[in-house]
Protein backbone atom coordinates (compact mmCIF):
# COMPACT_ATOMS: atom_id res chain seq x y z
CA UNK A 1 0.00 0.00 0.00
CA UNK A 2 1.54 2.76 -1.12
CA UNK A 3 1.14 6.90 0.77
CA UNK A 4 -1.79 8.01 -1.51
CA UNK A 5 -3.70 4.87 -0.93
CA UNK A 6 -3.64 4.73 2.56
CA UNK A 7 -4.30 8.19 3.18
CA UNK A 8 -7.51 7.70 1.02
CA UNK A 9 -8.16 4.48 2.85
CA UNK A 10 -7.66 6.61 6.46
CA UNK A 11 -10.16 9.09 4.85
CA UNK A 12 -12.99 7.08 4.01
CA UNK A 13 -12.91 4.55 6.59
CA UNK A 14 -12.93 7.22 9.66
CA UNK A 15 -15.68 7.67 11.91
CA UNK A 16 -16.92 9.82 14.50
CA UNK A 17 -17.36 6.80 16.92
CA UNK A 18 -13.56 5.98 16.19
CA UNK A 19 -12.28 9.10 17.61
CA UNK A 20 -11.43 9.84 21.34
CA UNK A 21 -12.78 12.76 23.26
CA UNK A 22 -9.44 14.42 22.96
CA UNK A 23 -9.48 14.41 19.71
CA UNK A 24 -13.15 16.07 18.73
CA UNK A 25 -12.40 18.55 21.75
CA UNK A 26 -9.39 19.74 19.91
CA UNK A 27 -11.27 19.74 16.44
CA UNK A 28 -13.95 21.64 17.90
CA UNK A 29 -11.93 24.09 19.56
CA UNK A 30 -10.40 24.42 16.41
CA UNK A 31 -13.37 24.83 14.14
CA UNK A 32 -14.86 27.50 16.56
CA UNK A 33 -11.50 29.70 16.70
CA UNK A 34 -11.70 29.04 12.75
CA UNK A 35 -15.32 29.93 12.02
CA UNK A 36 -15.22 33.55 14.45
CA UNK A 37 -11.79 33.82 12.27
CA UNK A 38 -13.59 33.97 9.13
CA UNK A 39 -16.48 36.21 10.08
CA UNK A 40 -13.93 38.58 11.04
CA UNK A 41 -12.34 38.20 7.92
CA UNK A 42 -15.27 38.88 6.25
CA UNK A 43 -15.41 42.37 7.23
CA UNK A 44 -11.86 43.35 6.04
CA UNK A 45 -11.62 45.42 2.90
CA UNK A 46 -10.47 42.73 1.01
CA UNK A 47 -13.31 40.39 1.22
CA UNK A 48 -15.71 43.18 -0.13
CA UNK A 49 -13.77 42.37 -3.36
CA UNK A 50 -13.78 38.46 -2.98
CA UNK A 51 -17.15 38.91 -1.99
CA UNK A 52 -18.49 41.27 -5.12
CA UNK A 53 -16.70 38.44 -7.33
CA UNK A 54 -17.95 35.46 -5.52
CA UNK A 55 -21.52 36.97 -5.81
CA UNK A 56 -21.53 38.17 -9.33
CA UNK A 57 -20.08 34.44 -10.37
CA UNK A 58 -23.31 33.46 -10.04
CA UNK A 59 -24.65 29.73 -9.59
CA UNK A 60 -26.54 27.39 -7.77
CA UNK A 61 -27.54 29.47 -4.46
CA UNK A 62 -26.78 26.48 -2.37
CA UNK A 63 -24.30 27.37 0.06
CA UNK A 64 -23.12 30.29 2.71
CA UNK A 65 -20.78 32.82 1.92
CA UNK A 66 -20.07 34.24 5.35
CA UNK A 67 -21.34 38.16 6.18
CA UNK A 68 -23.07 37.96 3.00
CA UNK A 69 -26.94 37.94 2.19
CA UNK A 70 -26.24 35.80 -0.88
CA UNK A 71 -25.46 31.92 -1.28
CA UNK A 72 -23.65 30.51 -3.94
CA UNK A 73 -22.51 27.04 -5.14
CA UNK A 74 -19.83 24.93 -3.29
CA UNK A 75 -16.90 26.07 -4.80
CA UNK A 76 -17.23 29.46 -4.90
CA UNK A 77 -17.95 29.36 -0.91
CA UNK A 78 -15.39 27.54 -0.27
CA UNK A 79 -12.90 30.12 -2.03
CA UNK A 80 -14.56 32.93 -0.71
CA UNK A 81 -14.65 31.84 3.20
CA UNK A 82 -11.25 29.91 2.59
CA UNK A 83 -10.28 33.74 1.69
CA UNK A 84 -12.40 35.25 4.64
CA UNK A 85 -10.23 32.95 6.87
CA UNK A 86 -6.87 33.84 6.40
CA UNK A 87 -6.58 37.24 5.61
CA UNK A 88 -6.17 38.37 9.01
CA UNK A 89 -3.53 35.86 9.61
CA UNK A 90 -5.79 35.04 13.26
CA UNK A 91 -6.05 31.02 12.63
CA UNK A 92 -4.85 28.66 14.45
CA UNK A 93 -1.65 26.69 13.39
CA UNK A 94 -0.11 23.70 13.46
CA UNK A 95 3.26 22.21 13.44
CA UNK A 96 4.92 22.90 11.44
CA UNK A 97 2.62 25.39 9.97
CA UNK A 98 0.36 24.73 7.28
CA UNK A 99 -3.12 27.09 7.92
CA UNK A 100 -5.02 23.80 7.62
CA UNK A 101 -8.35 25.33 9.15
CA UNK A 102 -8.47 28.18 6.13
CA UNK A 103 -7.77 25.31 3.72
CA UNK A 104 -10.13 22.56 4.80
CA UNK A 105 -13.11 24.04 6.88
CA UNK A 106 -14.68 25.85 4.12
CA UNK A 107 -14.81 22.93 1.90
CA UNK A 108 -16.42 20.87 4.76
CA UNK A 109 -18.85 23.71 5.78
CA UNK A 110 -19.89 24.45 2.05
CA UNK A 111 -20.25 20.79 1.07
CA UNK A 112 -21.99 19.77 4.03
CA UNK A 113 -24.22 22.68 3.98
CA UNK A 114 -25.34 21.39 0.25
CA UNK A 115 -25.53 17.95 1.49
CA UNK A 116 -27.84 18.57 4.64
CA UNK A 117 -25.16 16.74 6.72
CA UNK A 118 -24.84 16.86 10.29
CA UNK A 119 -22.08 18.66 12.91
CA UNK A 120 -20.07 15.44 13.34
CA UNK A 121 -19.56 15.29 9.66
CA UNK A 122 -17.67 18.40 9.75
CA UNK A 123 -16.13 17.13 12.93
CA UNK A 124 -14.78 14.00 10.90
CA UNK A 125 -13.80 16.08 7.72
CA UNK A 126 -12.10 18.45 10.08
CA UNK A 127 -10.47 15.53 11.25
CA UNK A 128 -9.32 14.35 8.36
CA UNK A 129 -8.38 17.25 6.36
CA UNK A 130 -5.77 18.11 8.82
CA UNK A 131 -4.29 15.06 9.76
CA UNK A 132 -4.11 15.04 5.59
CA UNK A 133 -2.70 18.19 5.15
CA UNK A 134 -0.20 17.93 8.50
CA UNK A 135 1.12 14.52 7.51
CA UNK A 136 1.64 15.42 4.11
CA UNK A 137 3.26 19.00 5.00
CA UNK A 138 5.74 17.12 7.79
CA UNK A 139 6.95 14.56 5.43
CA UNK A 140 8.20 17.00 2.65
CA UNK A 141 8.69 20.13 5.34
CA UNK A 142 12.24 19.69 4.92
CA UNK A 143 12.54 19.71 1.28
CA UNK A 144 10.15 22.75 0.21
CA UNK A 145 11.05 25.10 -1.66
CA UNK A 146 11.03 28.01 0.48
CA UNK A 147 9.50 29.86 -2.57
CA UNK A 148 6.56 28.11 -1.81
CA UNK A 149 3.86 29.21 0.18
CA UNK A 150 2.78 25.52 2.74
CA UNK A 151 -1.08 26.01 1.88
CA UNK A 152 -0.89 26.78 -1.89
CA UNK A 153 1.41 23.10 -1.78
CA UNK A 154 -0.38 21.20 0.47
CA UNK A 155 -3.87 22.64 1.36
CA UNK A 156 -6.13 21.50 -2.16
CA UNK A 157 -5.01 17.86 -0.60
CA UNK A 158 -6.30 18.36 2.32
CA UNK A 159 -9.28 19.98 1.82
CA UNK A 160 -9.85 17.11 -1.03
CA UNK A 161 -9.50 15.22 2.20
CA UNK A 162 -11.91 17.23 3.89
CA UNK A 163 -14.62 17.24 1.12
CA UNK A 164 -14.50 13.69 0.31
CA UNK A 165 -15.40 12.41 4.29
CA UNK A 166 -18.71 15.01 3.78
CA UNK A 167 -19.23 13.51 0.48
CA UNK A 168 -19.12 9.67 1.65
CA UNK A 169 -16.59 8.64 -1.04
CA UNK A 170 -15.07 5.24 -0.99
CA UNK A 171 -11.37 4.87 -0.83
CA UNK A 172 -11.04 4.36 -4.65
CA UNK A 173 -12.92 7.70 -5.21
CA UNK A 174 -10.96 9.33 -2.49
CA UNK A 175 -7.93 8.77 -4.32
CA UNK A 176 -9.36 9.83 -6.98
CA UNK A 177 -9.91 13.27 -5.41
CA UNK A 178 -6.48 13.57 -4.26
CA UNK A 179 -5.01 13.37 -7.53
CA UNK A 180 -6.99 15.64 -8.97
CA UNK A 181 -6.25 18.13 -5.87
CA UNK A 182 -2.94 17.38 -6.19
CA UNK A 183 -2.36 18.80 -10.33
CA UNK A 184 -3.90 22.11 -8.28
CA UNK A 185 -1.19 22.96 -5.92
CA UNK A 186 1.01 26.06 -5.93
CA UNK A 187 1.10 29.32 -3.73
CA UNK A 188 4.03 31.69 -4.19
CA UNK A 189 5.71 33.34 -1.03
CA UNK A 190 6.62 36.51 -2.64
CA UNK A 191 2.85 37.54 -2.50
CA UNK A 192 3.18 37.57 1.34
CA UNK A 193 2.22 40.99 2.61
CA UNK A 194 -0.51 41.02 -0.09
CA UNK A 195 -4.30 40.15 -0.80
CA UNK A 196 -2.77 37.34 -2.71
CA UNK A 197 -1.67 35.47 -0.07
CA UNK A 198 -5.32 34.66 1.51
CA UNK A 199 -6.46 32.91 -2.17
CA UNK A 200 -3.68 30.21 -1.25
CA UNK A 201 -5.97 28.93 1.12
CA UNK A 202 -8.91 30.09 -0.42
CA UNK A 203 -7.97 28.43 -3.39
CA UNK A 204 -6.94 24.94 -1.90
CA UNK A 205 -10.47 25.14 -0.39
CA UNK A 206 -12.06 25.81 -3.78
CA UNK A 207 -9.88 22.83 -5.49
CA UNK A 208 -11.19 20.49 -2.52
CA UNK A 209 -14.53 21.00 -3.25
CA UNK A 210 -13.75 20.55 -6.95
CA UNK A 211 -11.94 17.77 -6.61
CA UNK A 212 -14.32 15.28 -4.16
CA UNK A 213 -17.29 16.62 -6.15
CA UNK A 214 -15.72 15.58 -9.80
CA UNK A 215 -14.48 12.35 -7.99
CA UNK A 216 -17.84 11.76 -6.87
CA UNK A 217 -19.35 12.20 -10.75
CA UNK A 218 -16.68 9.43 -12.03
CA UNK A 219 -13.61 11.94 -13.11
CA UNK A 220 -10.59 9.90 -13.67
CA UNK A 221 -7.03 10.90 -12.07
CA UNK A 222 -3.93 9.36 -10.83
CA UNK A 223 -4.88 6.48 -7.96
CA UNK A 224 -1.34 7.22 -6.54
CA UNK A 225 -0.51 10.46 -7.64
CA UNK A 226 1.77 11.16 -4.36
CA UNK A 227 4.78 8.47 -5.11
CA UNK A 228 3.77 7.74 -8.57
CA UNK A 229 6.98 8.35 -11.25
CA UNK A 230 6.44 12.74 -12.32
CA UNK A 231 3.52 12.71 -9.42
CA UNK A 232 3.15 15.06 -6.48
CA UNK A 233 7.02 13.77 -4.74
CA UNK A 234 8.51 13.92 -7.95
CA UNK A 235 7.59 17.59 -9.20
CA UNK A 236 7.63 19.21 -5.94
CA UNK A 237 10.33 18.20 -4.44
CA UNK A 238 12.46 16.25 -6.39
CA UNK A 239 11.24 12.99 -4.87
CA UNK A 240 13.07 12.97 -1.54
CA UNK A 241 9.95 12.95 1.07
CA UNK A 242 9.70 10.82 4.31
CA UNK A 243 6.88 8.86 3.06
CA UNK A 244 7.11 6.78 6.29
CA UNK A 245 5.97 9.50 8.12
CA UNK A 246 2.80 9.09 6.47
CA UNK A 247 2.10 5.44 7.86
CA UNK A 248 3.23 6.26 11.14
CA UNK A 249 0.58 6.31 13.39
CA UNK A 250 -2.13 7.01 10.67
CA UNK A 251 -5.73 6.18 12.67
CA UNK A 252 -4.39 6.57 15.99
CA UNK A 253 -2.52 9.04 16.48
CA UNK A 254 -3.92 12.43 15.43
CA UNK A 255 -1.74 15.73 14.66
CA UNK A 256 -4.46 18.03 16.12
CA UNK A 257 -3.44 16.55 19.66
CA UNK A 258 0.17 15.26 19.01
CA UNK A 259 1.91 17.73 18.81
CA UNK A 260 -1.42 20.28 18.75
CA UNK A 261 -1.73 23.45 17.68
CA UNK A 262 -1.00 27.38 18.51
CA UNK A 263 -3.90 29.48 18.87
CA UNK A 264 -2.51 32.89 17.74
CA UNK A 265 -3.32 35.86 20.45
CA UNK A 266 -2.56 38.44 17.91
CA UNK A 267 -4.07 38.69 14.14
CA UNK A 268 -0.03 38.76 12.52
CA UNK A 269 2.14 35.64 11.37
CA UNK A 270 2.49 32.99 13.83
CA UNK A 271 6.53 34.05 13.86
CA UNK A 272 5.38 37.70 15.46
CA UNK A 273 3.92 36.03 18.36
CA UNK A 274 6.61 36.06 20.75
CA UNK A 275 8.11 39.30 19.82
CA UNK A 276 5.38 40.89 20.17
CA UNK A 277 4.38 39.56 23.70
CA UNK A 278 7.90 40.30 24.48
CA UNK A 279 7.25 44.17 23.42
CA UNK A 280 4.13 44.14 26.08
CA UNK A 281 5.76 42.57 28.48
CA UNK A 282 8.69 44.97 28.26
CA UNK A 283 6.14 47.51 28.49
CA UNK A 284 3.99 46.34 30.93
CA UNK A 285 6.42 45.12 33.94
CA UNK A 286 8.65 49.06 32.88
CA UNK A 287 5.12 50.45 32.81
CA UNK A 288 7.42 51.84 29.48
CA UNK A 289 5.89 54.67 26.65
CA UNK A 290 7.32 54.93 23.74
CA UNK A 291 8.35 58.44 24.19
CA UNK A 292 10.80 57.42 26.54
CA UNK A 293 12.94 55.16 24.29
CA UNK A 294 15.79 55.87 22.27
CA UNK A 295 15.71 52.50 20.52
CA UNK A 296 14.02 49.16 20.82
CA UNK A 297 15.96 45.73 19.98
CA UNK A 298 13.95 42.40 19.73
CA UNK A 299 15.84 39.23 19.60
CA UNK A 300 14.65 35.98 18.28
CA UNK A 301 14.93 33.43 15.25
CA UNK A 302 14.76 34.30 12.10
CA UNK A 303 14.07 38.24 11.00
CA UNK A 304 10.35 38.05 9.42
CA UNK A 305 9.14 38.41 5.91
CA UNK A 306 8.85 41.45 5.36
CA UNK A 307 11.75 43.19 6.92
CA UNK A 308 12.08 46.94 8.53
CA UNK A 309 9.75 48.53 6.08
CA UNK A 310 6.62 46.93 5.41
CA UNK A 311 4.80 48.39 2.19
CA UNK A 312 1.07 48.58 4.20
CA UNK A 313 -0.58 47.54 6.82
CA UNK A 314 -1.18 44.25 5.83
CA UNK A 315 2.39 43.98 5.08
CA UNK A 316 3.38 44.84 8.43
CA UNK A 317 1.57 41.49 9.82
CA UNK A 318 5.20 39.84 8.76
CA UNK A 319 7.07 42.59 9.89
CA UNK A 320 8.60 41.94 13.13
CA UNK A 321 9.54 45.39 13.49
CA UNK A 322 6.84 46.96 12.64
CA UNK A 323 4.58 44.75 15.24
CA UNK A 324 7.27 45.41 17.86
CA UNK A 325 6.79 49.12 17.31
CA UNK A 326 3.14 48.84 17.10
CA UNK A 327 2.92 46.92 20.77
CA UNK A 328 5.34 49.54 22.21
CA UNK A 329 3.31 52.27 21.06
CA UNK A 330 0.03 50.87 21.76
CA UNK A 331 0.25 48.44 24.19
CA UNK A 332 -1.38 46.22 22.47
CA UNK A 333 -2.18 44.68 18.72
CA UNK A 334 -5.56 44.03 17.35
CA UNK A 335 -7.02 44.41 13.91
CA UNK A 336 -6.55 47.51 13.16
CA UNK A 337 -3.37 47.37 13.99
CA UNK A 338 -3.09 46.38 10.76
CA UNK A 339 -4.75 49.26 8.36
CA UNK A 340 -3.27 51.74 6.34
CA UNK A 341 -4.14 54.45 8.40
CA UNK A 342 -1.75 53.06 11.58
CA UNK A 343 1.10 52.02 9.40
CA UNK A 344 1.87 55.44 8.11
CA UNK A 345 0.51 57.57 11.05
CA UNK A 346 3.47 59.98 12.22
CA UNK A 347 4.43 58.16 15.70
CA UNK A 348 4.23 55.16 13.73
CA UNK A 349 7.16 56.31 11.15
CA UNK A 350 8.82 58.11 13.64
CA UNK A 351 9.77 54.95 15.81
CA UNK A 352 10.31 52.46 13.13
CA UNK A 353 13.73 53.53 12.21
CA UNK A 354 14.53 52.86 15.75
CA UNK A 355 13.67 49.53 15.85
CA UNK A 356 15.82 46.51 15.20
CA UNK A 357 15.87 42.50 15.09
CA UNK A 358 19.09 40.38 15.73
CA UNK A 359 18.47 37.49 14.60
CA UNK A 360 19.58 34.33 17.15
CA UNK A 361 19.41 30.95 15.88
CA UNK A 362 19.40 29.22 19.36
CA UNK A 363 17.39 31.48 21.44
CA UNK A 364 14.54 30.00 22.94
CA UNK A 365 11.33 32.26 22.95
CA UNK A 366 12.20 36.26 22.15
CA UNK A 367 13.43 39.17 23.76
CA UNK A 368 12.46 42.39 23.26
CA UNK A 369 15.41 45.09 24.89
CA UNK A 370 15.12 48.86 25.09
CA UNK A 371 17.42 51.50 25.14
CA UNK A 372 15.95 54.51 27.10
CA UNK A 373 16.42 58.02 26.26
CA UNK A 374 18.13 58.60 30.29
CA UNK A 375 20.77 56.25 29.07
CA UNK A 376 19.02 52.47 31.47
CA UNK A 377 18.49 49.39 29.21
CA UNK A 378 15.04 47.33 30.11
CA UNK A 379 13.96 43.87 28.74
CA UNK A 380 11.20 41.65 28.28
CA UNK A 381 10.33 38.77 27.30
CA UNK A 382 8.72 35.81 25.58
CA UNK A 383 9.49 31.94 25.74
CA UNK A 384 5.81 30.38 25.25
CA UNK A 385 3.12 32.88 24.04
CA UNK A 386 -0.50 32.93 25.58
CA UNK A 387 -2.03 30.19 23.04
CA UNK A 388 0.73 28.33 21.99
CA UNK A 389 1.05 24.54 22.61
CA UNK A 390 3.31 25.16 26.11
CA UNK A 391 1.28 27.70 26.97
CA UNK A 392 -2.70 27.49 25.74
CA UNK A 393 -5.03 29.56 26.53
CA UNK A 394 -7.99 28.28 28.57
CA UNK A 395 -11.82 28.25 27.59
CA UNK A 396 -12.33 31.97 28.81
CA UNK A 397 -9.43 33.17 27.13
CA UNK A 398 -10.90 31.11 23.87
CA UNK A 399 -13.86 32.26 24.01
CA UNK A 400 -12.62 36.28 24.37
CA UNK A 401 -11.30 35.39 21.50
CA UNK A 402 -14.11 34.43 19.54
CA UNK A 403 -16.52 36.84 20.82
CA UNK A 404 -14.00 40.07 19.83
CA UNK A 405 -13.82 38.02 16.29
CA UNK A 406 -17.51 37.31 15.70
CA UNK A 407 -18.81 40.11 17.08
CA UNK A 408 -17.28 42.47 14.23
CA UNK A 409 -20.10 41.55 12.11
CA UNK A 410 -22.72 39.66 14.50
CA UNK A 411 -24.64 41.53 17.60
CA UNK A 412 -23.65 39.98 21.11
CA UNK A 413 -26.55 37.56 21.65
CA UNK A 414 -25.94 36.22 17.70
CA UNK A 415 -22.48 35.87 18.45
CA UNK A 416 -23.30 33.86 21.90
CA UNK A 417 -25.93 31.81 20.02
CA UNK A 418 -23.30 30.90 17.21
CA UNK A 419 -20.48 29.80 19.98
CA UNK A 420 -22.92 28.00 21.82
CA UNK A 421 -23.93 25.90 18.38
CA UNK A 422 -20.51 25.33 17.95
CA UNK A 423 -19.85 24.24 21.39
CA UNK A 424 -22.54 21.51 20.79
CA UNK A 425 -20.97 20.73 17.16
CA UNK A 426 -21.89 16.98 17.31
CA UNK A 427 -25.54 17.73 18.20
CA UNK A 428 -26.27 19.56 15.35
CA UNK A 429 -28.36 17.75 12.88
CA UNK A 430 -28.01 19.85 9.49
CA UNK A 431 -25.24 21.95 8.84
CA UNK A 432 -27.62 24.34 7.40
CA UNK A 433 -28.58 25.64 10.80
CA UNK A 434 -25.25 26.32 11.26
CA UNK A 435 -24.18 27.71 8.25
CA UNK A 436 -27.65 30.66 8.68
CA UNK A 437 -26.04 31.92 11.40
CA UNK A 438 -23.13 32.99 9.96
CA UNK A 439 -25.01 36.01 8.42
CA UNK A 440 -27.01 37.61 11.12
CA UNK A 441 -26.76 41.40 10.72
CA UNK A 442 -24.53 41.50 7.92
CA UNK A 443 -24.02 44.23 5.95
Amino acid sequence: MGPTDALARFVAELRYDDLLSDVVDAAKIAIADGVSVMMAGSAQPLAAIVGDYARDLGGAERCTVAGRDFKTNAPAASFANGVFGHCLDFEIQGRPPTHGTSSGLPTALALAEEAGASGRTIIESYVVGWEVQARIRSATAPVTNPAYHPPGLVGPLGAAAAGSRVLGLDAQHTSTALGIAASRTGGLTANTGTMVKSTHPGNAARMGAEAAMLAKAGFTASADVLETRHGFGDALFGGDVDWASIFDGLGERFRLVDPGFDIKRFPAQIHMQRPIESVLNLRQSHELRADAVESLTVHMRGEGHSGAVPKSGLDGKFSVEYCAAAALLDGHVGIDTFTDERRFASDMEALLPRVRVVSEPDLAGAEAVAMLKNGDTVSGRCIEFLGSIGNPMNPDDRKAKFMHCAEIVLDGEAAERLFDTLGHLEDVDDVSDLMAQLVVNAQ
